[in-house]
């Protein structure tokens, strides 16, 4: 794993690593998506079923809150728009009743309950209606239309004719309107009784034969459209009675369906409402653990690059005052650029170890020779020169070490050029970074080697010499 690390650089390494960090999220939302796509699954059937179970009860309640009300208005107001849309609320109900059947089993059951019951309901409107047109819708028309002809003739004769008995006739108008206003029993008795004795009243009064005869004529029609109205009424009352029984039994009908539409509802949603909390848990436990293992492998990521750096920071902070002997750690091939700023930085010390060392030995050897110039006595003498040869030995030292390093300076030079070509443009760039790093380091060592020996008349040798150097 190391030696497959070392071969990336940075730039690799971080999309390697945001790569797995994001490789791990993904997944999260992969999963995330996948239980989210279950739970509109869920609420796609949910819809279907319940949902359009209870959409069709509700639709079938809402139609029959529709038609209800048409039929009161017609009862009422006896307007034929309102018996128009009794008929078209029922052929919306008895659609929607299909739409319910086509459900399921136990819908289909209670659609065809509902769909029977709704049709016996509008045969039973039909009749009402019927009745009504017989009786007549206003005043003008029907067997009302004829009985309020034969009132208002038997009025107008009256009053040409016989305008004693005009008291009896409006006591007998007020009764016959209280009839038609309230619908009660007794004020058709009370008609009855009036009309008999008006009929009294023309048989006592001073009419000539032909006047009496077409007055009893024109109220005994008037007393047969009444009662053709009234016993109208009676069978218009049947009737209603029927088509209430009817609708009583649509009504429960539709409220079992409307409630079992809602059961089915309240059911679904909880089963989908224990699922979805139990996928929360489940998105949340993996969201924690994913997290947990993005953050470990960014602090791992972050470590590996992060330490190096503080190691490098902390040898050029040690350089700037001191001569270290710490080198960083480094991998053979590594491609990365912390690796490569790590060796460079190691030459780098080593550089300036070694013109460290170069320089105080070169100032050694000159302190060496003024002194052995400026010797007043053999003592000093000798002791000069046993600095002299042992500033000589470690320069020998020194030349050895100078010549190792450049030995394996051309060794990497010669390495390079046996291998062969590089086929990718990163693999040139690096063979070429390489050559111009041993070259330059190669150069750099070579000039320590042209400097010439200090001058025995000088009493000090300039540092400093062969500050320009590459990286080893």
């Amino acid at each position: 794993m190391n030696q497959i690390a070392g071969r990336l650089r940075i730039g690799e390494k971080l999309v390697l690593g945001f790569g797995a960090v994001a490789l791990i999220f993904l997944t999260v939302i992969w999963h995330d998506q996948r239980e989210l796509r279950a739970a509109l699954e869920q609420h796609r059937a949910l819809h279907l079923l319940a949902g359009a179970r209870q959409e069709a009860a509700l639709a079938i309640e809402r139609h029959l809150i529709a038609l209800r009300d048409a039929e009161a208005r017609f009862l009422v107001a006896r307007d034929p728009l309102q018996a128009e849309r009794v008929r078209r609320e029922g052929a919306a109900l008895l659609d929607w009743g299909a739409r319910l059947a086509r459900i399921d089993v136990p819908a289909e059951a209670a659609a065809v309950a509902i769909r029977a019951s709704l049709g016996d309901y509008l045969v039973r409107f039909g009749e009402v209606e019927a009745a009504w047109h017989r009786r007549g819708l206003d005043h003008d028309s029907g067997l009302q239309g004829d009985f309020r002809a034969s009132a208002h003739a038997l009025e107008a004769r009256l009053a040409q004719w016989a305008p004693a008995l005009e008291r009896e006739l409006l006591q007998l108008r007020r009764r016959e309107k209280d009839y038609l206003l309230r619908g009660a029993d007794g004020y058709a008795v009370l008609v009855e009784h009036i009309a008999a004795a008006l009929a009294q009243g023309l048989a006592a009064a001073a009419l000539e034969t032909e006047e009496r005869v077409d007055l009893e004529r024109l109220l005994e029609a008037y007393l047969r459209d009444f009662r053709a109205l009234v016993e109208q009424d009676r069978e218009i009352a049947l009737l209603r009675e029927q088509m209430d029984r009817a609708a009583a039994a649509v009504t429960p009908l539709v409220e079992r369906a409307l409630a079992a539409a809602r059961a089915r509802l309240e059911e679904t949603v909880q089963a989908i409402d224990t699922a979805s909390a139990e996928r929360a848990r489940r998105n949340l436990y993996l969201a924690l653990a994913a997290t947990l293992v993005g953050t470990l492998l960014a602090l791992v990521f972050t470590v590996r690059l992060v330490r190096p750096v503080r190691e490098m920071a902390g040898l050029l902070d040690r350089l700037t005052y001191e001569n270290p002997r710490q080198r960083i750690p480094t991998r053979p091939g590594a491609r990365d650029e912390i690796d490569a700023m790590a060796r460079s930085l190691n030459t780098l010390a080593d550089h300036r170890a070694i013109f460290s060392h170069w320089w105080r030995n070169a100032m050694a050897e000159a302190i060496a020779l003024r002194d052995l110039q400026l010797a007043e006595t053999p003592g000093a003498e000798d002791a000069a020169r046993a600095r002299l040869r042992r500033a000589n030995r470690e320069r020998a030292r020194r030349l050895r070490v100078l010549r190792a390093r450049c030995m394996h300076q051309l060794e990497r030079i010669r390495t390079l050029a046996r291998a062969p070509a590089a086929r990718g443009r990163a693999e040139r760039d690096r063979e070429r970074a390489v050559l111009r790093h041993a070259s330059e380091s190669l150069a750099t060592l070579l000039q320590l080697l042209d400097d010439p020996l200090p001058e025995p008349r000088r009493a000090e040798v300039p540092p400093g010499r062969g500050d320009e150097g590459g990286s080893c």
